[in-house]
């Protein structure tokens, strides 16, 4: 009876606990279920670094295998180089600024400004950052525009922020996967933003 009773308790035990993570994932994300003034610093960390809003990426040199595009047929691709590694962040997006608790420069104003940190500029003028700057989307409706305005916001560390005219960049929250891609010294930055994901209590936060 004492072994019956054991199993039966093991049995409970992990039905109560596979209840438990189901009912942790359907919880809304932290942005979603407590006001700003209620994040912790590591909610904060967790928004500006790994979150809808911020991806960690690493960089890779150009002429060498593009680690983002599927292996083609044929000669085996030349190896991969792997350089600095980073975050890009959709800085303009009103989560971002409420973990921040500041407000873009002027120049940025309706526009969407995107973010790198981490990356040294390999000694590139402002100008050929934003000219080697582009958001894009692969789906329907297909677009590309480059970066209008650059600046350098500092933090903690220097991030070179990227505006884009919203005109040109027609994003909804059932749009596919937008791109970002820029270039620092040897060094390709690439990532994608989803922005079914990126909602802010319903709406869409770009």
């Amino acid at each position: 009876m004492r072994d019956a009773f054991s199993i039966l308790s093991r049995r409970r035990l992990l039905l109560l606990a596979g209840t438990a993570l189901r009912m942790e994932a359907s919880e809304p994300p932290f942005w979603n279920s407590k006001p700003p003034g209620e994040w912790s610093t590591g909610d904060i960390y967790q928004l500006v670094n790994h979150s809808p809003w911020a991806n960690p990426v690493q960089g890779w040199r150009p002429g060498f295998a593009d680690p983002f595009r599927p292996p083609r047929t044929g000669p085996p691709p030349a190896p991969q180089e792997f350089g600095p590694k980073g975050v890009v962040t959709w800085e303009s997006a009103r989560p971002i600024r409420d973990a921040l608790k500041t407000q873009l420069p002027g120049v940025f104003s309706n526009l969407y400004v995107i973010g790198v940190d981490g990356f040294p500029t390999g000694g590139s003028l402002r100008n050929n950052l934003r000219r080697a700057t582009v958001l894009r989307s692969n789906a329907k409706p297909k677009w590309s525009v480059n970066a209008v305005v650059v600046r350098e916001l500092i933090r903690n560390s220097a991030v070179y922020a990227f505006g884009f005219p919203k005109a040109a960049a027609r994003i909804a929250a059932d749009s596919g996967e937008v791109v970002f891609q820029t270039q620092f010294g040897p060094w390709t930055v690439h990532t994608k933003f989803k922005p079914k994901e990126m909602l802010y209590h319903g709406d869409l936060a770009l």
